[in-house]
C-alpha cells in the first residue's frame, strides 16, 4: 500500500482521535487540500486492510476508529455528537458469561453507548 499525504494524514488524525467520521476528518484536513472523496478512499482502504474498524452510530453515520491490540468502547452524546473514549473494558464479565452460556470466546468488540454528556445534560 502507498504511503501517501491523505493514508498518513488520516492515521494521525485517526490515532489521535478515535473515534471519527469522514465528515470529521475533512473538517480538519480541508485545508490541507485534501478532499472529502479523498478521506472516503483512504478509509475504505484502511477498512479492507483491517487497520481501521468501521461502525455504525445509532443514526447511520459511519465511525472509524484505528485497530489496535485493544478494543475500544465510546461514549456519545446524542445532542452534541461529542465522543468520549472509555479507558477500561466494562464487559469482562459479559464476555466470561458468553463463552459459559452460548460456548462462544470473544476475540474483540467494540462499544458505543449513547446517552447525554454533562454539558448538554446542564443545558
Amino acid at each position: 500500500m502507498k504511503n501517501t499525504k491523505t493514508r498518513k494524514r488520516v492515521l494521525e488524525k485517526l490515532s489521535s482521535q478515535n473515534p471519527m467520521t469522514a465528515s470529521d476528518l475533512y473538517d480538519i484536513l480541508k485545508d490541507e487540500d485534501i478532499t472529502l472523496s479523498s478521506i472516503y478512499r483512504t478509509l475504505d482502504t484502511f477498512t479492507k486492510e483491517e487497520i481501521v474498524i468501521k461502525d455504525t452510530t445509532n443514526n447511520g453515520t459511519a465511525i472509524y476508529t484505528l485497530k489496535g491490540d485493544t478494543h475500544n468502547h465510546f461514549l456519545e452524546c446524542k445532542k452534541c455528537h461529542k465522543k468520549i473514549t472509555l479507558e477500561y473494558c466494562p464487559y469482562h464479565k459479559v464476555n466470561e458469561k458468553i463463552k459459559k452460556t452460548a460456548n462462544f470466546t470473544v476475540d474483540e468488540h467494540n462499544v458505543v453507548i449513547y446517552g447525554t454528556c454533562k454539558d448538554c445534560n446542564q443545558n
